[in-house]
């Protein structure tokens, strides 16, 4: 418990906890009583039975209510106080009392009279109330008067009056071990820069002297000081007029225990609205083709809620002016503008290229098709596990980034990861017409921002089931759209579109590099005959082959997963056949 200073007479007061404790509070206490003398405390003394003017009262008057957090109003026991009011005496400052009776008293009657011992306010169940609700404490201590500080004040009362003096509803992260502030909406974080310059005012304001390291230790003290963010509620989206849970569909009032950092920036609208130049858009990228658009709601969907726990990412491609970037400022609008953040793939490799993307819910790659890394990065966000952070000048942490990817490029990406891992995660979406120069519209992302209130509701309403936007999403990842995309791309997607397999392991040999001319049976040796065929530079080693074949041929959706083993003549052998060998001979063999 912190060491309280009594207040004037206190120790002078009889320990009898079930009688009145008369105290005398406002600017002007003082006068009033004027030592036991004063004609209004000798006329308070005739109007009160029982109290004796030889009796001195506790005295809040100026001094004290500027320390009313650090003072000892009361003992811990008692139970009766009646307050008299002589001179100014402000809400806040009465909000402050009823903090200091609740935190160190007993007390369960507590009124407020005015000189002529009229009752003003009974103050017992407020103060019952700061007794058993945080949020009431939280708000009666931002409520009350900050206390008149001194220079020789420690560091924790300087911070404590700095928290006070910023007026912001303050808590700290225990991830990042940033101070983040509500305004209303969500919690949003609080800059260091910030902080420091506003330190820097308040120091001035007091006319206290100051260093760097001073400045620092008071922002670190606060951090300390503050309480710790809970736990964000996944269910809700937050908007500007309120927050909806896609769990139950209800729309609810902003709530700061919900402790959500992002926030779409546009108000819900609980009806259905027209939305003729998103759906125009929406028919062409889409080809008309009901399934395709689907998945394409799908997706917006999945930004729109942040389902960064369906461990997907979605990659567009397509020539320029066939609606890619109308799809990705669509997203930006969707989880808005202040959580998407724009990055490379080789960033989110990188602790100290992943700063950037901390608390952000959308993540956009442009134009990453030469990437050509394993995507470990990419795998580990997608996946919720937490990554490195090595932000500059701080220290280094771990951190979950809840971020949807989306990747929008001319072409596929490369990646050289062979084990499933993207494949399982990457869902391509290609726009295979090109928008008409004459027919293009420069005002429609404009058009369409106007209309994203409809938009939103017709996402929410249509996947009322989130499980039916993510089975479109699966549907699109084995599509024929995305497998001719990856053809065009990966070597190895191509190779395997030659094979089928089959339940028993009665298939081409494996083989080695060393058995060139053998291609008709042996799958390694046809494989390098197709890779010189195909100019491909950087083949795959004998070991990093099988996995890859592996990966290769679930994308065709064959009933049986690949499988090879080694036979009793020390030979490998797996379960994979020529389609049509005289196919792959014409392509490949006899082009040589």
């Amino acid at each position: 418990m912190a060491r309280l200073i009594n207040a004037p007479h206190l120790a002078d007061q009889p320990h009898e906890p079930y009688s009145d404790l008369i105290i005398l509070v406002g600017r002007k206490a003082w006068q009033a009583w004027n030592n036991g003398k004063g004609e209004e405390w000798l006329l308070l003394c005739s109007l009160i039975d029982g109290l004796d003017a030889n009796q001195k009262p506790v005295i809040l008057a100026e001094k004290q209510l500027e320390h009313i957090s650090s003072s000892r109003i009361a003992r811990e026991d008692q139970q009766l106080i009646k307050f008299f009011q002589y001179g100014e005496l402000t809400q806040e400052e009465i909000t402050a009392i009823c903090r200091n009776l609740a935190k160190y008293t007993d007390a369960i009657e507590v009124n407020l009279f005015d000189s002529a011992a009229q009752q003003i306010e009974d103050l017992s169940d407020y103060i019952q109330h700061l007794r058993t609700d945080k949020g009431a404490v939280d708000l009666a201590d931002k409520i009350a008067p900050a206390e008149k500080l001194k220079e020789k004040d420690g560091t924790n009362k300087k911070a404590r009056a700095l928290s006070k003096w910023l007026n912001m509803d303050l808590a700290l992260s225990t991830q990042d071990r940033k101070l983040y502030h509500y305004d209303g909406i969500r919690w949003q974080m609080v800059e260091e820069y910030e902080l420091v310059d506003k330190a820097v005012a308040f120091f001035d304001e007091q006319d206290f002297n100051y260093s760097a390291r001073t400045i620092e230790s008071i922002i670190d003290t606060i951090k300390i000081q503050a309480p710790k963010m809970g736990t964000q509620v996944k269910e809700l989206i937050a908007f500007n007029n309120g927050t909806f849970n896609r769990a139950t569909l209800e729309f609810l009032p902003h709530c700061r225990e919900n402790w959500l950092t992002s926030y779409i920036p546009h108000d819900y609208l609980n009806q259905a609205q027209d939305t003729p130049h998103f759906d125009k858009w929406l028919a062409f990228v889409s080809g008309g083709k009901t399934e395709k658009m689907n998945a394409i709601l799908s997706a917006l969907y999945a930004i729109l809620t942040n389902r960064h726990d369906w461990q997907l990412f979605f990659e567009i491609t397509g020539d320029g002016g066939s609606g890619k970037s109308v799809f990705a400022n669509i997203a930006t609008m969707l989880a808005g503008d202040q959580n998407t953040e724009s990055g490379r793939l080789i960033d989110l490799d990188e602790p100290r290229g992943r700063e950037s993307f901390v608390g952000k819910t959308l993540i956009i790659c442009p134009e990453q098709s030469r990437y050509g890394g394993d995507g470990g990065g990419l795998k580990s966000i997608t996946g919720g596990d937490p990554v490195n952070i090595d932000p500059k000048h701080r220290s280094k942490f771990k951190a979950v980034i809840p971020a949807v990817v989306l990747i929008v490029n001319n072409e596929a990406t490369l990646f050289t990861e062979r084990s499933g891992g993207i494949e399982r995660r990457r869902v391509i979406f290609h726009f295979d017409k090109v928008i008409p120069e004459n027919e293009r519209d420069p005002n429609l992302m404009e058009k369409i921002e106007r209309e994203i209130g409809g938009v939103i509701f017709k996402l929410i309403h249509t996947f009322e089931q989130p499980e039916t936007a993510k089975n479109a999403l699966k549907t699109q990842q084995v599509s024929s759209e995305a497998l001719s995309v990856k053809i065009q791309t990966d070597h190895v997607t191509e190779f395997c579109g030659y094979f089928y397999t089959t339940k028993e392991r009665n298939g081409l040999w494996i083989g080695n590099a060393r058995m060139m001319g053998n291609e008709i049976t042996h799958l390694y040796p046809a494989y390098l005959l197709f890779a010189e065929a195909s100019n491909i530079k950087n083949t795959l080693s004998l070991n990093n082959f099988s996995s890859a074949l592996k990966q290769g041929l679930a994308q065709y959706k064959n009933d049986f997963e690949y499988n090879a083993a080694r036979s009793t003549g020390g030979k490998v052998r797996s379960n994979v056949h020529y389609k049509d060998y005289s196919e792959f001979e014409n392509n490949y063999i006899k082009q040589r």
